[in-house]
């Protein structure tokens, strides 16, 4: 048998998602150009705050790991569930039936 697999169908390499290996970093760019009296001028680009806000969350870990293991902890010791969270709990849910 042929170890050619029909085209289309065929799988090479890796094909699990990975991350990307180089943290990517919002920059300027500036590209010269001559106008049409020969003076040199450049196009500039800048990134808004709000972009390199937005570029610093995708850098974020998708899980907050510790996070996890504090709360998993306070329930293997049942200590996770107090008087306080279930008396607010109560009270939310009373406030959303009367509203």
């Amino acid at each position: 048998m042929s170890e050619i697999s029909v085209i289309g169908n065929a799988v090479a390499g890796n094909v699990r998602a990975t991350a990307p290996t180089a943290s990517t970093k919002p920059i300027e760019v500036v590209a010269p150009a001559i106008d049409s009296d020969g003076i040199a001028a450049s196009d500039h680009v800048e990134f808004s705050q709000k972009a390199q806000m937005l570029e610093k969350i995708q850098q974020l870990p998708a899980v907050r790991q510790h996070r996890i293991d504090v709360i998993k902890n306070a329930i293997a010791t049942n200590s996770y569930v107090t008087d306080e969270k279930l008396d607010l709990a109560i009270n939310r849910m009373i406030d959303e039936i009367v509203e």
